[in-house]
């Protein structure tokens, strides 16, 4: 394996931890005592959270596990902004202006997922410490995976967060549930008869993660070229072994495979962002025939149910959108704050200085229009 290069190194989970632990040293908790996935990883984020911290959280010795886990990478506002080089309080615009800087992507060779491969019988799941976060969730969930795939009638690929609840060895209950770009795509290879071939990615900066939660774009754009736009520089992606699908490669471990058509299983409850258990589900099946990784891989974990590491980057979002379309007609707004507590979806606080009458109600209804 050839040297990791200085991009892909800056792009990835190691690079934001490397940032935290030298900038922000009091924001980065290392749990070095044993703790179970059952229930003890996510719990410790939410006792964090009742004390007003909000702390990357490292557990370096998961029972059962050689593997550390990272969680709450998310949660910080200011974590977030010092990604982007912002102050805190500029986060919300400087995010809205950088996702419309739409920057290509470049291709690499190599990729330090690609030193450990697993296949056939090796492969199983159940030996990554995926947390069970909730008591009433039907099984551990992977929830930091993110899932790339292309259109099979344009090629364009896309990639994001949905659930993925562990069924087997090698089988993922997944719902497609914002019933978007992934979800028409899979539709599109059902309707041919095909399974829609994918690629689960874990272990990400979290610029990944907040770029690829920007829903209103092009369709001609790549999720991958927003958030180049927000590390201000091409996004190194990698080929995998599912028809070449590209990933981060600065990523930590990558899981191949494909979502089957006409296949439906239950999945779920869920803890969901909204506070409550969730069955909603789109029913779908993923199946993995590969896992890459590092040697020294690390397992990425999102916090579920109503943890900022959940919300707070939906917060942000709706910050800068909200943003965007008032200051189009209303020069005076100063401030937009999307309270966590609300889900990052049910309540808008919009701060400005009102130099008319009518301006406050034209305010709301502009807020209330604007689209996620």
């Amino acid at each position: 394996m050839k040297t990791i290069s200085t991009e892909i190194t800056r792009q990835s989970l190691r690079g934001f931890l490397s940032m935290v632990e030298r900038d922000f040293p009091e924001e980065l908790l290392r749990i070095r005592a044993p703790v179970r996935t059952h229930l003890d990883i996510t719990s410790l984020v939410f006792e964090l959270e009742r004390a007003g911290r909000s702390p990357v959280v490292v557990y370096e010795n998961v029972e059962g596990h050689t593997m550390p886990v990272v969680t709450n990478i998310a949660g910080n506002r200011k974590l977030l902004a010092a990604c982007l080089g912002v102050e805190t309080a500029n986060l919300p615009t400087a995010f809205r202006e950088r996702c419309q800087k739409y920057i290509p992507c470049e291709v690499v060779k190599d990729a330090p997922w690609q030193e450990v491969v697993l296949e056939g019988d090796q492969v199983d799941l159940t030996k990554l410490p995926i947390p069970l976060h909730f008591s009433v969730d039907a099984a551990p969930y992977i929830t930091a995976g993110q899932i790339a795939a292309r259109d099979p009638l344009t090629g364009v690929d896309t990639t994001g967060f949905h659930r993925l609840m562990v069924k087997g060895k090698n089988r993922l209950g997944v719902s497609l549930h914002s019933r978007r770009r992934m979800h028409e795509f899979h539709r599109r290879a059902e309707e041919r008869g095909h399974a829609l071939p994918a690629a689960i990615t874990l272990g990400i900066h979290p610029l990944h993660y907040m770029g690829s939660m920007v829903y209103a774009y092009p369709p001609q754009v790549r999720k991958f070229e927003i958030i180049g736009g927000l590390f201000g520089e091409p996004y190194r992606l990698a080929r995998s072994g599912v028809q070449d699908i590209e990933v981060p490669a600065g990523a930590e471990i990558i899981i191949e495979g494909e979502i089957l058509a006409h296949v439906r299983e239950p999945e779920g409850p869920f803890s969901e962002f909204t506070g409550y258990a969730s069955y909603r589900s789109t029913q779908n099946v993923f199946v993995a025939h590969r896992i890459r990784m590092r040697r020294d891989a690390m397992y990425h974990s999102i916090v579920s149910g109503m943890s900022q590491d959940h919300i707070l980057v939906s917060c942000v979002t709706r910050e800068g959108e909200i943003l965007n379309t008032l200051r189009r007609n209303l020069p005076n707004v100063i401030a937009v704050h999307v309270p966590h507590r609300t889900c990052g979806a049910f309540l808008a606080i919009v701060k400005m200085k009102k130099t008319a009458q009518g301006e406050p109600q034209q305010a709301i209804m502009a807020a209330l229009g604007t689209e996620f």
